[in-house]
């Protein structure tokens, strides 16, 4: 990963605060010349000190002084499942319901089609999902959060507006407007902040999408400059999801989880994962 990242031209770092995220921002940003004295940003987006960096693992005992951890990106470990909890024959569903983004596609999409009808509406998605309209407070603080951060980098929404838009100061800098940012997350923060900035609504992204460990996801902020508003317009766009070649070109094969008892597949892959 760190390989992957060192070209890509990162201008900002951040972690979710859980130490597998921390651990994975570490020992991948330690390989990016233009880290090798650190420099990373605060939640202000402020820079801190610069700090001479030997290792990873002295980047991780330092973390929360040379990295920007980020709260609001820790995994989403408390949506869960409420039904259909029999489609899922693994350790961890003997222990706990399974995570949301872990829910059977076939029912999200039926569930879906029942609300269309035939006019090709989901805006009440999360009414008419029962597993996903009991977290509805949760999915809008998380997307309240992210929007906050995006706004600490000059792209900011109006509110009740779909769309972004470039701040003053940001649209006549060419510095910000190139800003390119590392998020170092999770799984199901990775799908549900796609869900939100794609405007796709989340069941169809959690049972359409998956991420692999250590994949990459890019996204774009496209921008449009009316004729008739001096602002400039910025799009969220998918260039790539759950990217895995820096794995193969490493020889590296996607790790295997734990609480997938018996298969030897990742976790949100079922049944027929090769």
């Amino acid at each position: 990963l760190g390989s992957y990242l060192k070209d890509e031209g990162i201008t900002h770092a951040y972690s979710s605060p859980l130490g597998r995220a921390k651990l994975t921002a570490a020992l991948a940003l330690v390989q990016i010349p233009k880290f090798s004295s650190i420099n990373f940003h605060d939640e202000k987006s402020q820079p801190v000190d610069s700090v001479q960096v030997k290792s990873g693992q002295e980047i991780l005992s330092n973390f929360d002084v040379n990295v920007g951890t980020e709260q609001w990106t820790r995994e989403l470990s408390t949506l869960r499942q409420i039904s259909h909890l029999e489609n899922f024959p693994t350790r961890q569903s003997k222990l706990k319901a399974p995570a949301i983004w872990d829910f059977p596609a076939p029912v999200i999409r039926q569930q879906l089609c029942e609300l269309n009808k035939g006019e090709g509406n989901v805006s009440g998605w999360k009414e008419s999902c029962p597993d996903y309209s009991k977290y509805k407070s949760q999915l809008q603080e998380f997307s309240e959060n992210a929007d906050e951060f995006l706004s600490r980098h000059g792209i900011l929404k109006a509110k009740g507006s779909p769309n972004y838009h470039l701040s003053k100061c940001t649209a006549t800098d060419p510095q910000l407007r190139h800003q390119k940012i590392a998020i170092f997350c999770h799984g199901g923060t990775g799908l549900t902040l796609l869900s939100h900035l794609l405007s796709i609504p989340l069941p169809l992204v959690h049972g359409g999408m998956w991420l692999a460990p250590s994949s990459v996801t890019t996204i774009l902020f496209d921008e449009y400059q009316s004729e008739q508003k001096e602002e400039i317009i910025v799009t969220p766009r998918a260039v790539q999801i759950g990217g895995t070649s820096h794995l193969t070109a490493a020889g590296l094969s996607i790790s295997n989880s734990f609480y997938e008892d018996g298969f030897e597949r990742p976790s949100g892959i079922k049944h027929n994962f090769l």
